[in-house]
């Protein structure tokens, strides 16, 4: 056929496809009917990777679990595999990279047992090494990846195209845990690269669900190359929803409500549009420590209408003040403030509070 052609048959369970040339609809079309029984069954399917960190030692050490949404290109495969630098017995275990479904329960269910599709471009060895050594490795499959004549990877090249990936194996990941099921969740993060947010921000359940239907962040080459550096909202970072989009919402906000999870918002982007500052992954996993560890210092800030890190070990969290590096922070903040509630405005079943909330 000319032009592609998928049909999605919920009801039975059925996914046709006729003349894609996305490999991921091999992956997307089971995992978008996975999350529509997740939520039948009174869960939630999420676009998000899934995490167990393990602190303390003996009888003080306690597991902490931790869910990261966020669209392609904004480090959620990276966070969600980092290890934290954690030393033994302390350590960071990896469950699930892409889909998984938050159940009433608490048990977060994963679906993916063997391998991972991360994206590739800048991949950086430095900064991320088990990524880059998984996707160096004998079974790694590259696609749109810039391979020298004698085996050479060059990821900082996009000369296929700038959205280059890898499908790698969960067992090079030493990060990577051998069940894929999480049995509770304690912490949720929504990841942006949206200049006007600070580092990280701690929200509660409306304007966590806010954050769930913004589904925020600026376009990368993982997602529309065309379009790199404009900004993008997709509900719940996930453009596999079966249904109405705004009971997604209502259904996010009862559901940590009810489990009583924490949720926070982070920027591995820049903060500020003048002068601006970089989060860089050392600064995110100081961020992600300090968290799980509940070491942060917070404060509510009233110019951003969240509450932020006062204090965090091991960085300045000083230095990301974001209405230091905003020209017109006031009237930046109040047009995307504005923005944010025309964007909520449109989904009719959201509940109002939701709208009201948004920061």
């Amino acid at each position: 056929t000319d032009e592609p052609c998928i049909r999605v048959l919920p009801e039975v369970g059925l996914t046709t496809v006729l003349g894609s040339d996305y490999t991921g609809e091999a992956k997307k079309s089971f995992l978008r009917l996975f999350m529509h029984r997740a939520k039948q069954a009174g869960g939630l399917g999420l676009h998000a990777g899934s995490k167990r960190v393990c602190l303390g030692d003996g009888d003080d050490q306690r597991e902490v679990g931790q869910l990261y949404l966020g669209l392609s290109g904004t480090g959620k495969s990276t966070l969600t595999s980092h290890g934290l630098w954690l030393d033994e017995p302390e350590g960071a275990e990896m469950l699930q990279d892409d889909v998984c479904a938050l159940l009433p329960s608490g048990t977060v269910a994963g679906s993916e047992g063997g391998g991972l599709y991360i994206k590739t471009l800048g991949l950086d060895e430095a900064e991320q090494p088990e990524l880059y050594g998984a996707a160096t490795d004998a079974s790694a499959v590259l696609e749109n990846v810039a391979v020298d004549d004698d085996g050479s990877v060059e990821f900082d090249e996009p000369r296929y195209g700038r959205n280059a990936r890898a499908v790698i194996q969960r067992d090079c990941l030493q990060s990577s845990a051998t069940d894929i099921d999480l049995d509770s969740v304690d912490q949720v993060f929504f990841i942006t690269r949206n200049p006007l947010m600070p580092p990280v921000a701690k929200l509660d359940e409306t304007q966590a669900a806010v954050a769930f239907m913004l589904g925020e962040s600026v376009e990368t080459s993982a997602g529309d190359p065309s379009r790199i550096g404009e900004p993008i909202r997709v509900v719940g970072t996930n453009p596999f929803i079966i249904g109405s989009e705004g009971q997604e919402g209502n259904r996010f906000r009862d559901l940590i409500d009810d489990l009583d999870v924490d949720c926070f918002v982070i920027n591995t982007g820049a903060v500020g549009t003048d002068d601006p500052v970089d989060v860089g992954v050392e600064e995110t996993v100081a961020i992600l420590e300090g968290v799980a560890r509940e070491s942060i210092e917070w404060a509510y800030d009233e110019m951003l209408g969240l509450t932020v890190p006062t204090d965090v070990p091991g960085i300045d969290i000083a230095q990301y003040v974001v209405a230091d590096h905003v020209e017109d922070f006031a009237g930046a903040h109040r047009k995307l403030r504005d923005e944010r509630r025309s964007y909520l405005a449109q989904f009719d079943e959201l509940d109002d509070d939701i709208v009201d909330a948004a920061y």
